[in-house]
């Protein structure tokens, strides 16, 4: 089974290969860093597929599920390396270009919590305060509870 991602250039899928099909998975079936599937919209997708394609196997959905999974945790770690590219750039002394590799990034994931707490020290360090703190304030709503 081979898994890309992206579904015509659309970011919020991932796509699986089962057999010759093609299947774009959404994103949205998963949730935090460990990708832990969200039960209600795994039931949905499931029954979609089994409504459009309905000579799936019965191990089908699962098994396309599983390996969505995987792939949405290799998704997750490369996402975060991005992060750590910045946060080497701002230790090797540019700051700005850390900065505008946290902001492309938070463009696609406007929830990363590691994202915005560094972008707030970067600021910080740039003398924007205001914004900074506003950053810090972003981390910790998007870390949850």
């Amino acid at each position: 089974m081979s898994i890309e991602v992206g579904s015509d250039g659309n970011p919020n899928f991932i796509q699986v290969r089962h057999g010759k099909m093609l299947i774009n998975v959404p994103r949205a079936l998963f949730r935090g860093k460990r990708a832990e599937i969200i039960r209600e919209e795994a039931d949905r997708f499931g029954n979609e597929l089994r409504s459009r394609y309905p000579w799936l196997s019965e191990n089908a959905v699962p098994v396309v599920l599983k390996e969505a999974r995987q792939t949405m945790l290799s998704l997750i770690e490369m996402e975060s390396s991005q992060v750590e590219i910045a946060r080497t750039s701002l230790e090797d002394g540019h700051p700005t270009e850390a900065l505008q590799m946290l902001d492309a990034h938070l463009q696609g994931h406007p929830d990363d919590s590691n994202a915005w707490h560094l972008r707030g020290i970067i600021l910080m360090r740039l003398g924007r305060a205001d914004e900074g703190f506003k950053s810090l304030a972003r981390s910790r709503s998007s870390s949850g509870p």
